[in-house]
């Protein structure tokens, strides 16, 4: 019999201590008397450590928060509650009071099982509800921002990054070809920022004379160059201080502002050409560039060092021609900005948007914006294909060849348009060409209705 109670013990006791869910008992006045493994590597501790100690004294060591076991204690009911530990992790405790015959309180069983990884989970997933949420509603209609029009979903995309980073102040390195609008992404995000009230400057690097780039970026003192300003000139860098400093084409930096420049970034300090005492700066450089810094980085052209500190949020803005959705968007964006400008009433016909579709657009949306405003400012009322340029013109009538279904399809239009315009009766029509009174007045609303 002894050994039959002892064989039931150690069944009991390896359900207990190998139990999934952590378990720790109580008596009565609240101090732990047991707990299983689970329980002490819930919360890092032996069981020397639970053991003795009163509830109250451990959530108040902050072990765990709060105590189930105390509410049962005070309501004598089963009570059930998420509980955070010191340890930043969450658990859902079940706690049930267990008593003596005579109905005063025995112990205290608490039942608790880890949801740290479903409560991450259920946050990332609010996460991302959140952001498709925000995704939807960029996607809805055409994003506008300074100028800026957008309906592609890889614009939202880049978009939504321009959001977060506005954030903070981490450098962006803006990557894509001349003509994307690299220059408002990064009005936007000053404009997003903290810094929005400070001085955003932009210098082209390519666009200055090399003698002249450190000066124009770091300043000098006075006295430092001949016929230069007596008192000293404050550097781009030096100006920006507080706000924000866009370098365009930074690719072109040649190798000796390049250093500078790598100073700036790691020293948060500038010394302007001639002097001597550094400056403190709190400012946010973005950088962009058409070029492929790695591979200049491969030649020896550019610092590997200055790259990887102007890489820290690498943003790439794609060309116009892998993003149509955006054509007609911003087509219309300029159009309205031209007619008043001009204060013109010009339209463009169905036609021309549809050679705008199929245009490269290589000069991207500067490319696009130069074109609107020639048509506006050089054509009549409505814009055909002939007032486009030869290679756009082209492209508009279809050029290069037409499909064989495309060819009968034109064919069939003209034959109907002109047809209809003698005979403008369905029934006649149907008549002259041995085809039914329906499928004419079919062919009549296809090509004559909605003729564009």
């Amino acid at each position: 019999m002894n050994q039959a109670r002892d064989s039931v013990y150690e069944e009991l006791f390896d359900i207990f201590e190998l139990s999934f869910d952590e378990i720790l008992v109580t008596n009565a006045q609240g101090v732990v008397i047991r707990v299983n493994a689970t329980c002490r590597k819930n919360y890092e501790n032996t069981a020397g450590d639970l053991v003795g100690k009163h509830v109250k004294d451990l959530e108040e060591m902050g072990i765990f928060y709060p105590s189930a076991t105390l509410k049962v204690i005070e309501n004598l009911q089963p009570v059930e509650l998420f509980q955070t530990s010191g340890n930043g992790r969450y658990y859902h405790v079940r706690t049930r009071p267990v008593f003596h015959e005579d109905g005063s309180l025995k112990s205290v069983i608490s039942y608790s099982r880890d949801l740290t990884e479903m409560m991450q989970l259920r946050n990332k997933i609010e996460e991302m509800e959140d952001e498709l949420a925000t995704y939807k509603k960029v996607l809805k209609e055409p994003l506008e921002f300074d100028g800026f029009v957008s309906k592609s979903g890889q614009m939202a995309k880049v978009m939504l990054l321009v959001r977060k980073i506005a954030k903070v102040n981490s450098t962006v390195l803006l990557l894509g070809e001349t003509g994307v609008g690299k220059s408002k992404i990064v009005r936007s995000i000053h404009q997003l920022s903290e810094r929005r009230e400070q001085p955003l400057y932009e210098i082209n690097c390519a666009a200055l004379p090399e003698q002249l780039i450190e000066s124009e970026l770091f300043g000098y003192e006075g006295g430092t160059f001949t016929g230069a300003f007596r008192e000293g000139k404050k550097g781009l860098i030096e100006l920006s201080n507080n706000g924000t400093l866009f370098l365009d084409e930074v690719g072109e930096l040649p190798l000796a502002a390049q250093g500078k420049l790598l100073h700036v970034l790691q020293e948060k300090q500038i010394r302007p050409v001639g002097g001597r005492k550094p400056i403190s700066l709190n400012l946010r450089i973005i950088a962009a560039t058409n070029k492929d810094l790695k591979q200049m980085v491969d030649r020896g052209s550019f610092r590997r060092d200055l790259y990887y500190r102007l890489n820290v949020v690498p943003i790439e803005v794609p060309p116009l021609r892998e993003r149509k959705e955006d054509i007609i968007p911003l087509t219309y964006h300029f159009l309205d900005y031209f007619n008043q400008m001009h204060e013109s009433n010009v339209h463009f016909s169905p036609k021309v948007l549809d050679a705008f579709l199929q245009f490269e657009w290589k000069g991207n949306i500067r490319e696009l914006e130069n074109m609107v405003e020639r048509l506006v400012v050089t054509s009549d009322e409505i814009v055909t294909l002939a007032d486009l340029p030869p290679e756009m013109h082209q492209q508009g009538l279809g050029e290069p060849q037409a499909t064989l279904p495309e060819l009968i399809e034109e064919f069939e239009r003209k034959l109907i348009v002109e047809a209809y315009s003698e005979e403008p009766s369905t029934y006649k029509l149907a008549e002259k060409l041995g085809i039914s009174q329906s499928s004419a007045a079919r062919k009549v609303r296809k090509y004559v209705e909605n003729k564009e």
